[in-house]
């Protein structure tokens, strides 16, 4: 009990050194925790995309034509991308939408309009996509094929034109053409891909042939449901194959496809490291998030270790007579590698409170998604989520590791200070 008494009177005597200490470890583990998080958010599975691991995304096409005709970008031509995508082993569900979104003007027959992120989709991307429907049902294939203007629209939209969201059956203007409404879905989280997407209309064959560049490019892309334990690699490897076969037969006129590792998973479409022409480069992101994270691990071991330097120096007298009746070297580290890890525990605990306080009620703060008229929304609920992103074991892995630095950042000093001769750490003075 005495030792305990004597490492809370060290650590109480030397407030400033013992509270920056404290914080550097609370800093690192709130930043590793919030970087974490902020990265998890755009890749969690919730409702509609409760099977995000499952679902590849086939977009874009990179052209290139010996006579200067080339480009990338724009969507996939509707045949082609059938060509490309249709009857792949390991795939259970396949799905033709829009390659982007576009905003519609939105509202009842006659009435004013309001501006709406609408996307064209087909009877499949309900089966892929798990929306709760609060009223009406989704597409049907025959509704699809019979190309009939049908809507399904979010609950918020429908209450800004109804008033209210049991509104299946009733009729609305989509840029000016009639179209009835089929279902109404509940509003989905915001940072998913498709989250701002307020007014989905059928898939329409006739508009989505519409082709560009030769054929290559078009309105079209596609969603993939992997089937349960399928790897992705496999079905990439069955679209490189697809892709050659197509660059042997336009070849003769010059042309080529180049493949960029289509279809991408939910993590290489988040990553925001690849392009319309060019591939995803996720070890390069993995790489730079490993850096970040040893880097916010080294700086509060940096600072301890300055610190505790700086706490010795103050107490070598008190040291050296304890030296000088019998108090052996082992037993002064051990004391010093204490005071440490109470450091590293307070610090710890404090860094795991700020870090749920931040992501519970602070993180809609600092995280924005953009309307139509790229204006940002800064706030918005993250409640539905903060324990799917929040992860224990990414916390303890990560208080282990400022635990194990803190530790050997304290070796050093804590060994200079135990081998100073008892005289001369006598003759210091504090």
């Amino acid at each position: 009990m005495n030792y305990i008494k004597q490492l809370l009177y060290e650590l109480r005597n030397q407030k400033l050194v013992t509270w920056v200490s404290i914080s550097g470890t609370a800093l690192a583990i709130f930043l590793i925790m919030a970087t974490f998080m902020a990265d998890k958010i755009t890749n969690v599975s919730i409702a509609p995309e409760s099977n995000r691991d499952r679902i590849l995304k086939g977009q874009n096409i990179d052209f290139h034509s010996q006579d200067g005709s080339s480009g990338s970008g724009w969507g996939i031509d509707y045949n082609l991308a059938k060509r490309l995508y249709e009857n792949l082993d390991g795939v259970e569900r396949l799905s033709f939408i829009a390659y982007t979104w576009n905003p519609y003007d939105v509202g009842l027959p006659k009435q004013n309009t309001i501006t709406a992120q609408g996307l064209e989709v087909d009877d499949e991307f309900w089966k892929i996509y798990d929306y709760k429907f609060i009223s009406g049902s989704p597409f049907e294939k025959a509704e699809i094929e019979a190309e009939k203007n049908l809507a399904i629209i979010t609950e918020s939209t429908a209450r800004d034109l109804f008033k209210e969201t049991d509104v299946a059956g009733r009729d609305i203007d989509i840029d000016g053409q009639p179209y009835q409404i089929k279902g109404v879905v509940e509003d989905s989280f915001p940072l998913l891909p498709d989250g701002t997407v307020k007014v989905f209309t059928n898939f329409s064959k006739k508009g989505f042939e519409t082709s560009f560049g030769d054929g290559f490019f078009g309105k079209s892309s596609v969603r993939l449901l992997l089937e349960p334990g399928v790897d992705p690699e496999k079905v990439k490897q069955q679209v490189e194959k697809r892709y050659a076969d197509i660059n042997r037969e336009i070849a003769p006129e010059g042309n080529e496809l180049k493949y960029h590792m289509q279809p991408y998973t939910s993590a290489e479409m988040s990553s925001g490291s690849f392009g319309s022409n060019n591939d995803p480069q996720l070890k390069y992101k993995t790489r730079l998030k490993a850096l970040i994270y040893i880097i916010l691990l080294l700086l509060p071991a940096i600072n301890l270790s300055s610190m505790t330097q700086s706490r010795l120096q103050k107490r070598i007298s008190e040291i050296g007579v304890r030296r000088a009746f019998g108090a052996k070297r082992r037993v002064i580290i051990f004391q010093i590698f204490t005071e440490n890890l109470i450091l590293s525990f307070v610090g710890g605990v404090i860094g795991l409170g700020l870090s749920l306080i931040f992501i519970a009620f602070l993180s809609g703060y600092f995280v924005s998604v953009t309307d139509l008229d790229f204006n940002a929304i800064t706030t918005f609920n993250l409640s539905p989520v903060i324990w799917q992103i929040f992860d224990f074991s990414v916390f303890f892995i990560a208080f282990g590791s400022c635990f194990v630095l803190n530790l050997l950042s304290a070796f050093v000093p804590a060994w200079r200070a135990s081998a100073v001769e008892p005289a001369v750490a006598i003759s210091k003075t504090r």
